[in-house]
């Protein structure tokens, strides 16, 4: 079915539409998610809220050519920075258990795991400067695994210019994790 098709059926109200756009895009979109979350529980919410807004603003998209998932990305992307910026400001239980689990467990080297988690920390901390089409590019290639010509398709953009805006990205990344840690360490 054509994503003009879907759109349509979607604005039907069609079970099977639906269907369809959860299967498709459930796995892909939650690994993106996870990738700007880091948080299962908080990715899964997100997932959840951003197929809600999906159903609740359906009659007001306007199918113009563009792929229907690079909106769907939009929205969980905007529903995703959103949290992170919030969940800043709080600190979650669970979250400094996995930061610091038992000394007793002979599994796990204490130190490389904090260092790991501090590594992570950093990474998210500055992907939150980058420009939100520079968050989506490296969400889209790094963390949900997606091709070149799949992020293009998303994105709405060509391939040599996502190999542009991924190449920035980068370099940006390099810049800030640098000036980060000269400046932490």
């Amino acid at each position: 079915m054509s994503d003009a098709e879907l759109v349509v059926r979607l604005k039907n109200r069609e079970d099977e539409a639906y269907r369809e756009v959860l299967e498709r895009n459930s796995d892909p979109l939650y690994a993106y998610i996870y990738g700007i979350t880091g948080d299962i529980q908080l990715s899964q919410d997100i997932l959840g809220e951003t197929f809600l807004r999906m159903v609740e603003r359906i009659d007001t998209y306007v199918y113009q050519g563009a792929p229907f998932k690079a909106w769907l990305y939009r929205i969980a992307h905007n529903l995703a920075i959103n949290a992170v910026k919030h969940a800043r400001f709080t600190v979650n239980t669970p979250d400094l258990e996995h930061v610091a689990r038992p000394i007793t467990d002979p599994a796990i080297r204490i130190s490389t795991r904090l260092e790991e988690e501090e590594l992570r920390l950093v990474l998210r901390a500055v992907l939150l400067e980058l420009t939100e089409e520079q968050q989506q590019v490296i969400a889209l290639r790094f963390v949900s695994g997606q091709s070149l010509a799949a992020s293009a398709r998303i994105l709405g953009k060509t391939e040599n210019a996502v190999k542009q805006m991924q190449f920035r990205a980068l370099r940006a990344l390099e810049r800030l994790i640098e000036r980060r840690t000269r400046h932490d360490g």
